[in-house]
């Protein structure tokens, strides 16, 4: 029964076409994650998770792993960095780090742009599925929250079709570090840019956006709490944009619940209330 569901699930994404916006945010970054911890050359299994630096084998532009939803094969990312096929591959710290792995973990099979709702008003997705090989990377979902007391987090998916204004957020950005924010508008639109119903993100108790260029694929996250080591991803980060008097700038993240929604309405599709990450 549960891979009948991941693969009408399947279906349903690849039905929908894709149009394409142009994004304000370059990705480049000249961060690179060390992911290799062997010693004396030993070869070990890498690992992708959230935040992990990832790059297109074509074009070498560099973005964030978003994590990954219905099963760990599938994996999710910004889309305005991905042509469909495109290979992605770990981005290590060395070339001596590199050379001791195999380094494709996975291609895209599918990109979501702008879609059109129902109701004709428009939705910017920039959604990548990815096709992950498991047998080449381990895949989690879980975040370490580094302050007192530290644990693993695990990640779901805020299934609310309305985020609050003023809603506090982090942001686990390139470098691996909890970036604060607040979520000024949940739902900003702005065509000339070719962003509609996105979230604008800025700084906790300042003007500007709480992420820098690179940090494209970067989840927005809620805070953790005492309660359990659960937190709720409310969307992926797309880039930044400014104001047209250039006084304001923000971070821009899709509603992610809104997305996967939208995609997958399919009256094909029953169980899209199941989509989370794996």
């Amino acid at each position: 029964m549960e891979e009948s569901l991941r693969e009408e699930a399947r279906q349903c994404l690849r039905e929908f076409s894709s149009d394409v916006y142009k994004i304000v945010d370059p990705w480049q970054s000249s961060y690179k994650r060390e992911m290799d911890r062997g010693m004396g050359g030993q070869q070990i299994q890498m690992e992708l998770c959230p935040g992990g630096r990832i790059c297109n084998t074509r074009s070498r532009q560099c973005f964030l792993f978003s994590g990954s939803v219905i099963n760990r094969e599938l994996g999710i990312t910004v889309a305005h960095a991905l042509d469909l096929g495109d290979e992605i591959e770990i981005q290590f710290e060395s070339d001596r780090a590199a050379a001791a792995h195999e380094k494709i973990v996975g291609r895209c099979r599918e990109t979501f742009d702008t879609l059109q709702r129902q109701d004709g008003t428009m939705l910017t997705a920039d959604l990548a599925l990815l096709e992950l090989n498991t047998e080449r990377c381990s895949v989690t979902n879980e975040v370490c929250w580094p302050q007192r007391p530290s644990k693993a987090l695990q990640l779901k998916i805020y299934k609310e079709r309305r985020i609050p204004d003023d809603t506090n957020v982090i942001i686990l950005d390139q470098r691996g570090h909890f970036q604060k924010g607040r979520i000024k508008t949940g739902s900003l639109t702005d065509g000339g840019s070719g962003l509609y119903d996105v979230l604008g993100i800025g700084k906790e108790n300042e003007e500007g956006s709480a992420t820098q260029p690179g940090d494209s694929g970067a989840l927005v996250m809620s805070l953790p709490n005492s309660e359990n080591d659960v937190i709720y991803v409310y969307g992926i980060v797309l880039g930044t944009c400014t104001t047209h008097n250039g006084k304001s700038s923000f971070t821009i993240a899709n509603s992610l619940w809104k997305v996967i929604h939208e995609i997958s309405t399919s009256e094909q599709y029953t169980g899209k209330l199941a989509i989370d990450f794996a």
